[in-house]
């Protein structure tokens, strides 16, 4: 494993203001990148964005890094996956891209990943989380997270930590599948029983009725799955209306209680026990330093969508350019970026050598307020370095 950048060594680094204009030049090798920086889901572009903004004012050009032409371009995410292959198609064939990446969900890797593989070129998922996506080509890198590496720990802690009898309820999609699987997995591994699983349709707003069926289970602890935002805060706000929390039903969860969503849920999610990778209140030095650069531009950072996945996708675009000094080489940035280790702002953090895949920290936390009455996640239990289990489940795929 390569080392990269101390903690305290990124720290001084970092500086007031920052907003990345990268002249073009022909002589500096070419970036593409595609998200929603419009539309229903421009959160996350904008998002993108920041931490985009933020790594080149750092890095570009600076320590070794070549300059970049950074080419952003807009397309509607998981809506409209053809698109996003549109796109991409233009960042190889017109723009001569010598790597490409972005996206918000696992449609548009699925989509993009013939076109990288006849190009030869690497494409960096900054989120999509189904686990197979990177077998659908060896230029796939994945920089966020799968469904399984969230899930599988924190269905153990709560088989170990006096649950051994859970009720699931998850929203009726793809990833609400994999969530199934995988927590189910974690938890019946340490004795643990499965009670009911109740699926619910997307765009659910009353639960009542569903947490009825939670309640007749009789469970011991909950664990819930749901898309960020108005689902996530019905339930939660829904499951502490009907009292579970009162009648020591613990609930656990991967997901719906961020701190960009806390404002909104308030006093209902305290307690929740979660678990993740990343918290914009995460205490470790790198994030200190990375949410006090971010404040400088928005002093309510901590409490907006920050998924560290582009500022973590330009470390490895960055690391693969320096391997082929700028040159349009995906075997070689391939190559390089296999094994490669790094310290982010979510912890240390290092690319699988077999799948290209993410490996991190994951955080088991507990929602508290601060001395201003706050919420936050305040992590208590680190599990070092997870792969993705799926993989390790499924050596053949």
């Amino acid at each position: 494993m390569i080392g990269k950048v101390a903690a305290g060594a990124a720290a001084m680094a970092l500086c007031a203001n920052f907003m990345i204009h990268p002249a073009r030049a022909d002589d500096h090798p070419t970036v593409g990148i595609v998200a929603a920086f419009s539309g229903a889901y421009a959160e996350w572009g904008q998002a993108y964005k920041r931490e985009i903004d933020l790594y080149m004012f750092q890095h570009d050009g600076k320590d070794g890094n070549p300059k970049i032409n950074l080419i952003l371009r807009d397309a509607p995410g998981a809506s409209d996956v053809a698109r996003t292959k549109q796109v991409v198609q233009e960042f190889i064939t017109r723009d001569n891209a010598a790597v490409v990446g972005g996206g918000e969900f696992t449609p548009e890797a699925l989509a993009v990943a013939p076109l990288v593989t006849e190009a030869k070129i690497p494409y960096i998922i900054f989120n999509g989380s189904t686990s197979f996506i990177v077998d659908k080509s060896p230029y796939l890198v994945r920089v966020g997270f799968t469904t399984w590496q969230p899930d599988v720990p924190i269905a153990e802690y709560a088989a170990q930590h006096g649950c051994k009898k859970v009720t699931m309820i998850v929203a009726d999609y793809a990833p609400g599948a994999d969530t199934i699987a995988a927590f189910s997995y974690g938890f019946e591994k340490h004795g643990g029983k499965v009670a009911d699983v109740i699926k619910v349709p997307l765009g659910t707003s009353d639960f009542s009725a569903y947490l009825q069926r939670v309640k007749d289970s009789k469970p011991e602890c909950v664990f819930p799955f749901m898309p960020g935002g108005p689902m996530a805060l019905a339930f939660i706000k829904g499951y502490s209306q009907m009292g579970f929390p009162k009648q020591g039903v613990t609930l656990y969860d991967a997901g719906s209680v961020a701190e960009n969503y806390l404002d909104a849920i308030g006093d209902a999610a305290l307690g929740v026990i979660s678990s993740g990778f990343y918290s914009t209140y995460l205490d470790n030095p790198m994030n200190k330093a990375f949410i006090g650069a971010l404040e400088k531009n928005d002093p309510n950072i901590r409490r907006k969508f920050v998924p560290v996945f582009a500022y973590d996708g330009m470390e490895v675009i960055y690391h693969m350019l320096k391997a082929t000094n700028g040159e349009r080489d995906g075997d070689k940035m391939i190559a390089a970026i296999k094994g490669y280790s790094w310290m982010s702002p979510r912890g240390p953090i290092s690319i699988d050598p077999k799948y290209r895949d993410i490996v991190q920290n994951i955080y088991i936390r507990k929602v508290v307020k601060d001395d201003k009455g706050v919420l936050y996640n305040k992590e208590f239990l680190t599990f070092p370095a997870v792969h993705d289990q799926w993989h390790e489940l499924h050596p053949g795929s």
